[in-house]
């Protein structure tokens, strides 16, 4: 019997906070992500649902079971998204995530033995053999100057054939600024909540512009990189070796 897990609406920031902390995956988030994301990020559950449509194209085209790593893996939208869409049996699907709490609640949402969750920092993580591997707004939690290392370590990770799925919140104009705060108020976010989130989020999500990731990546060893969903300020990219 899995473990209960709650999921609730996010109402971190509904009231006025004295001091707002800087934001982190703990029990609270985890308990409210999947809400908070959905009201939050424009797109986000097309972008995971067709993760899994992209790595069945994939499967497919090399034509083999695949192996893919879910790095921040959350409560595990994103394993779900593969293992619906990946029906061989021999699918390995690694999910990683250095929060314990989002770790407890995706192990008792999946039970299927294709995945294996792992309580680690992905930064440190062994990437062997990749197929997919897939950053679903990750790297904009990891420090500036530590970003292009774990890009060649995906990098170097993949095989000749692999591809990484990269979704990020990335820098705009303030005519996108407004319509993404405009999308969260339509979500039913008050401007409380939203000032209140972003103080929290400023020092611990910092964000590039899609040219920042672009070079980046080039800059990793991947040859190939395709921009193939953008709403607002929020896009993913596929790149390839």
């Amino acid at each position: 019997m899995n473990e209960d897990v709650s999921d609730s609406p996010d109402q971190l920031y509904a009231e006025k906070q004295a001091s707002v902390q800087d934001f982190t995956f703990n029990e609270e988030v985890t308990r409210v992500f999947n809400d908070m994301v959905r009201r939050s990020v424009p797109g986000y559950d097309v972008v995971v649902e067709l993760i899994g449509v992209l790595a069945a194209v994939h499967s497919r085209t090399v034509r083999r079971p695949l192996r893919c790593i879910d790095l921040g893996c959350s409560r595990g939208a994103v394993a779900n998204s593969l293992l619906g869409q990946l029906t061989d049996p021999t699918t390995q699907i690694v999910a990683i995530d250095t929060s314990e709490a989002m770790i407890r609640a995706a192990r008792a949402e999946i039970t299927d033995e294709r995945v294996t969750f792992l309580l680690q920092d992905i930064r440190t993580s062994n990437l062997d053999d990749v197929d997919i591997a897939v950053m679903n707004l990750v790297l904009q939690f990891i420090e500036p100057d530590e970003r292009l290392s774990m890009l060649t370590k995906i990098r170097r990770g993949l095989r000749p054939d692999g591809m990484l799925i990269l979704t990020e919140k990335v820098q705009s104009d303030d005519e996108f600024v407004n319509y993404h705060h405009s999308f969260k108020r339509a979500k039913g976010y008050t401007e409380l909540e939203i000032t209140q989130k972003r103080d929290a989020l400023e020092k611990v999500m910092v964000i590039d512009s899609i040219e920042t990731h672009q070079n980046r990546l080039s800059e990793a060893g991947f040859s190939s990189i395709t921009l193939w969903f953008q709403l607002l300020n929020w896009v993913s990219l596929i790149a390839r070796p």
